[in-house]
């Protein structure tokens, strides 16, 4: 089977000089941008999982995300170093569930869990192009 090769306690320690891409832009936050937001560490977790999942599959497939739930629970600056750890905790079929768990140098600032699902991308996409093209 496909998902053979993605193992319970398989892991990836992803790390990342945060810059003020990484800061929210959204109206009404100037004040926190100096901050490390919420959806930076989120594309974080994802490229992590990737990193860690997609380089194990065949040709055609991928991994796409289904569900992120995360706890960000204290705050980073910007020009800190982040490192997140994903690590498999659950395969089931296509589904593989994440754990998650980011820190800086002061300790531990996110946590949380990130389900992924192995699809075939030619069988997405024409799934895609069906739904859209009615």
């Amino acid at each position: 089977m496909i998902q053979d090769s993605i193992q319970i306690g398989l892991r990836k320690d992803f790390k990342k000089l945060t810059t003020p891409s990484d800061a929210s832009e959204l109206p009404g936050s100037f004040e926190l941008s100096y901050l490390v937001s919420t959806p930076a560490v989120i594309n974080m977790i994802i490229e992590a999982s990737t990193e860690l999942l997609d380089p194990l599959l065949p040709d055609g497939y991928a991994t796409v995300g289904t569900e992120i739930r995360l706890q960000h629970e204290n705050p980073t600056l910007i020009g800190e170093e982040v490192f997140i750890r994903v690590q498999v905790k659950t395969v089931q079929n296509a589904k593989i569930v994440l754990e998650v768990e980011g820190n800086d140098k002061e300790g531990r600032f996110c946590r949380g869990e990130h389900e992924r699902h192995i699809v075939n991308k030619k069988k997405l996409m024409e799934h895609v192009y069906n739904r859209f093209s009615k």
